[in-house]
């Protein structure tokens, strides 16, 4: 636990990291739906992941989550297409698939977007709050300054936003996400 406050506070503490994730309670909204395919909604979320998170003029590189996908499926191209179109500029130079345990940068979003994924699972009755886990999602929260993820946030470089059908712009046939 020592070591993953200590990378937590690094990383939350750095002015070079922002992170930003979505939450989507298939309960309540399903992306899946939405958008017919889970490789669709992926790629869908990530784009609008990736568009929050660039500022101009910077050039990216995408370190995605391996996720398996049929091989028609071709996220890596989509998404970078996507950004670029939407942005109308190259934004993102190139996205690369990896293994998440391949690389330090996955694992802290792994460790990230757990521990805000881990409020939830609290909330729905799947998960204690007091366990090392919940410890450590509660360890998160302080680190940012909020007392709950439950509604979204938003604070400087770090956003947790919740996904909703209706925040998606339905006249985009694209199935663009649109923030209201």
């Amino acid at each position: 636990m020592p070591i993953y406050k200590k990378v937590v506070d690094l990383c939350l503490g750095s002015s070079d990291l922002s992170f930003y994730c979505f939450i989507a309670d298939r309960t309540q909204a399903d992306p899946v739906v939405r958008f017919r395919d889970r490789w669709t909604a992926y790629e869908k979320m990530a784009e609008q992941l990736v568009l929050a998170s660039i500022q101009s003029p910077t050039i990216v590189s995408v370190l995605a989550d391996n996720y398996s996908t049929p091989d028609e499926i071709l996220f890596e191209e989509e998404l970078r297409a996507g950004v670029n179109r939407r942005l109308n500029r190259l934004a993102v130079l190139n996205v690369v698939r990896l293994d998440s345990k391949s690389t330090d940068g996955l694992q802290i979003v792994d460790l990230l977007t757990s521990a805000a994924v881990f409020e939830f699972r609290a909330n729905a009755g799947l998960a204690s709050a007091t366990s090392d886990k919940g410890a450590l999602a509660k360890y998160v929260r302080d680190v940012l300054g909020v007392d709950s993820l439950l509604s979204g946030w938003r604070q400087g470089p770090h956003s947790v936003q919740l996904y909703g059908h209706g925040r998606w712009d339905g006249s985009s046939e694209s199935g663009d996400l649109v923030v209201h």
